[in-house]
């Protein structure tokens, strides 16, 4: 997603660059068709870069801001896993030292004392080790139900936010066509301009209320 909107970051530079190239070339001053037609594009071009910025703080507040804390939950759980991984090792150590002082047939009070201490060692080491195993047990397959449930919303937005860009900017950039091929384009649709910017705005105004967007 960084990648995508740099490209589009990047895309819009170029445009305002040749806007701007264009409107201040010589044959713009001199020539009133031509001074006309740039400056329609370099009204064009730079309201499509106040569309990238607008598209590019959606993105970020939709997408980019709500994946960053679902991954500090695979943070949580590879953590969570490495700790259930380490006790796993430390009850084989309790256990095997515990086996090793069973087998020998000292029956002296050191020996007694040490077994016991080992004894209660494995045994709190199990207990741990339960704990966290049952909870990962019930706690790792809710959170794998539940992840599609958190990823849909920004799918959905980023697809509604860009559908709304790039209809937009196809608007703008139709107005620069001669107006026979306009007029082609306008009776080819069957939404008006009024209704697809009434659901534009309408699908919008869902997004940024979102829960994913809103702040902790």
């Amino acid at each position: 997603m960084k990648k995508y909107i740099g490209a589009l970051v990047n895309l819009d530079r170029a445009d305002q660059r040749l806007s701007m190239n264009l409107i201040s070339c010589g044959l713009a001053q001199n020539n009133d068709e031509y001074r006309k037609i740039v400056e329609e594009y370099f009204s064009v071009a730079a309201q499509v870069g106040k569309n990238i910025q607008e598209m590019t703080s959606l993105c970020h507040k939709t997408f980019i801001e709500p994946l960053k804390k679902f991954r500090n939950e695979f943070v949580t759980i590879a953590a969570a896993l490495t700790k259930r991984e380490d006790l796993v090792t430390t009850w084989k150590y309790l256990y095997n030292r515990v086996k090793k002082l069973q087998e020998k047939k000292d029956r002296t009070a050191s020996h007694i004392a040490k077994l016991e201490r080992e004894r209660r060692a494995e045994e709190a080491a199990s207990k741990e080790l339960k704990t966290v195993h049952a909870q990962l047990l019930t706690e790792l397959p809710s959170f794998l139900e539940k992840r599609l449930e958190y990823i849909n919303p920004s799918i959905h937005a980023v697809i509604m936010i860009q559908l709304n860009y790039y209809g937009q900017t196809t608007q703008l950039y139709t107005q620069l066509m001669p107006a026979r091929y306009s007029s082609e384009l306008a009776s080819s649709s069957t939404v008006t301009d009024e209704e697809y910017q009434q659901a534009v705005s309408t699908e919008l105004n869902r997004l940024r209320a979102l829960t994913i967007v809103k702040d902790d």
